[in-house]
């Protein structure tokens, strides 16, 4: 499942790939921007298919409405902005006209938590715990461009709203397309022990590899649990898996409280 480190790739501008693809395959897809398709790495969609892109400008909050507009007339539309602006900003939005309303739509959520490289009011380390709140949402958190694509052909035949934290840029490739295979819900073991127990989620889950890597050549006791899905999160998966561990670690790009912790 764990690409070995010699496999392990850098994918440049993954997302642009990703998107120009569901699009092609789908097009009940519209892919949204605020302001920030280049940040967000929308190139292919915005130039060679012009009728499954909307730009609503510096507006991230009349982004959400839009969507969800989109959404009642049998549209699945996918907003992208930074993790900060769609959880703080857009909360309100979220909530009553993709929530409580049960609009389906996707909210992809670039540079979330500390993994920002702006400062902090960039930087969306509460996003998680917000969107948990919200009624009839699913939150995912992918680790890398392998979870990340697979999570997005999910989210667009999932009812509700979906947030899902993004990848933009230069993504990594860790994990094995041929052995992954992304479900909502389900945990992901990517090495085994019964030591220590490190449970992590998204960019944090790439820093867990690192880390277990290290431990590896120190000869250290332990095993890495992925958990993408934040909500629904697999409960009892995770319950088994602490009561197989001696001790047990969460590492995550997000505050303590509400988080995965």
């Amino acid at each position: 499942m764990l690409l070995e480190l010699k496999d392990r790739e850098m994918v440049p501008s993954a997302f642009d790939d990703i998107s120009f693809d569901l699009c092609t395959r789908r097009k009940d897809v519209i892919m949204m921007s605020a302001d920030l398709a280049h940040y967000c790495d929308l190139y292919k969609v915005t130039k060679d298919l012009p009728n499954q892109y909307v730009e609503v400008g510096m507006a991230e909050q009349n982004q959400v409405g839009v969507a969800a507009g989109l959404a009642k007339t049998g549209f699945i539309p996918v907003t992208s902005t930074f993790g900060s602006y769609a959880s703080r900003r857009c909360f309100d939005q979220m909530l009553i006209c993709m929530g409580t309303s049960k609009n389906t739509g996707i909210c992809l959520a670039f540079t979330p938590g500390i993994s920002s490289p702006a400062p902090i009011h960039h930087q969306g380390t509460e996003d998680l715990g917000m969107l948990r709140a919200i009624p009839h949402a699913t939150v995912i958190d992918p680790m890398d461009v392998t979870d990340f694509g697979q999570a997005l052909d999910i989210a667009c035949d999932t009812p509700g709203l979906v947030y899902m934290r993004g990848h933009r840029g230069t993504t990594p490739k860790w994990l094995d397309p041929a052995s992954f295979k992304f479900k909502l819900g389900k945990t992901y073991p990517l090495r085994t022990g019964r030591g220590i127990g490190v449970i992590s989620c998204g960019h944090a889950s790439q820093w867990a590899v690192e880390a277990s890597d290290i431990l590896t050549d120190q000869g250290v006791d332990h095993s890495l649990l992925h958990v993408p899905t934040i909500k629904p999160v697999n409960e009892q998966e995770i319950i088994d898996y602490c009561f197989a561990h001696d001790e047990i670690v969460t590492v995550e790009n997000h505050q303590i409280s509400t988080g995965l912790g």
